[in-house]
């Protein structure tokens, strides 16, 4: 009896590739509600030479107070001038790969497993674009911390959350005093992703509105305004005394942008006829190559100990610089318990 082979459902690397890249942008919440965007410049500098790529910026003008007009012509006037700086950002090269015995398919008499595994591999991926930008994030928060006065986090929980109060707790008061962190651009806030402890806290008060999507009829949740994203791997702090203390964050349309390009070899399959005793077994491997960088940061290289910066180094505070002043970071933290 013959086995059912990758080759044998007209496997198209070049198909599969555009299914892949379809899937990750309808599903991935940061793509489809704007707060992760791709731009020309990252797209070209992801496909370009080098790991480490410049971004250069103009900054604003000094808000410096106008000259009042004189008659007099003795009374010349100091002209102002723009200032340029620049961000570094980073690319990175992931890849992964899944492996299957061939005989498998045949004594299970069901569909090739590596069919199951390709049919798998989209979600995988945007899982991992999800987790990096997450991980910058926390990176960011962390970095806030330690350089920035904490000047974009609001915190009201208490170290000892087993005792929490409504006071403690996500709430409307704390919600606002979080936004209201961006000063005058409070308004750029458009996303807000929440533990699911947090989730359900709401959900109990009620404060979740649940709107249909027009394409996918699935119920997509807001909270005043903002599209939530529930996640389980934002950071949740132990209390020094008892229970937890949970970070939401607020993001804006574009506070994350992102290059993608397709390495020398984006898609391969191997197969080891031999393997399994002649039974032989199959792989598929993947590779990405991606810039994540958040809008207004400065990557500082600090802590990267292999040739791509981990999930666990791009959320190191030492790897992060802000560039912008505060109010053009579209990002916000809210600590409660």
């Amino acid at each position: 009896m013959s086995t059912v082979r990758l080759s044998d459902v007209k496997w198209d690397n070049e198909i599969y590739l555009s299914y892949l890249q379809e899937d990750r942008t309808a599903k991935n919440a940061f793509i489809a509600s704007g707060a992760a965007v791709t731009n020309a410049q990252l797209q070209q500098r992801a496909a370009g030479e080098g790991d480490l790529t410049t971004l250069p910026y103009w900054k604003d003008l000094d808000a410096t107070s106008e000259n009042i007009s004189s008659d007099d012509p003795a009374i010349l006037a100091t002209p102002q001038k723009i200032t340029a700086d620049k961000m570094t950002a980073r690319r990175v090269h992931l890849n992964n790969s899944w492996q299957a015995a061939n005989l498998v398919a045949s004594v299970m008499g069901t569909e090739d497993p590596m069919r199951q595994i390709a049919n798998r591999t989209a979600a995988y991926w945007d899982e991992r674009f999800a987790e990096r930008v997450q991980k910058t994030v926390l990176g960011i928060y962390l970095d806030n911390i330690a350089s920035g006065s904490s000047d974009m986090i609001k915190d009201i929980s208490t170290q000892d959350g087993a005792n929490a109060t409504a006071a403690n707790k996500f709430n409307f008061e704390g919600f606002v005093d979080a936004v209201a962190t961006m000063g005058e651009s409070d308004d750029k806030l458009s996303l807000l992703a929440i533990h699911p402890v947090t989730l359900a806290q709401m959900r109990k008060e009620n404060q979740i509105d649940f709107i249909q999507d027009s394409e996918t009829g699935l119920l997509i949740p807001f909270y005043n305004g903002k599209r939530v994203v529930v996640d389980k791997k934002l950071p949740v702090i132990a209390g020094t005394t008892s229970g937890s203390r949970y970070v939401s964050v607020l993001y804006g349309a574009g506070c994350i942008g992102y290059g993608e390009a397709l390495p020398a070899r984006p898609v391969a399959t191997q197969y080891d006829e031999l393997a399994g005793n002649g039974a032989g077994i199959e792989t598929l491997v993947e590779r990405k190559q991606w810039i994540i960088h958040p809008e207004g940061y400065n990557w500082t290289e600090t802590t990267v100990a292999g040739g791509s910066p981990s999930v666990a180094e791009v959320a190191l505070a030492a790897n992060w610089e802000r560039k912008f002043q505060r109010e053009n970071i579209k990002l916000a933290f809210f600590v409660h318990n």
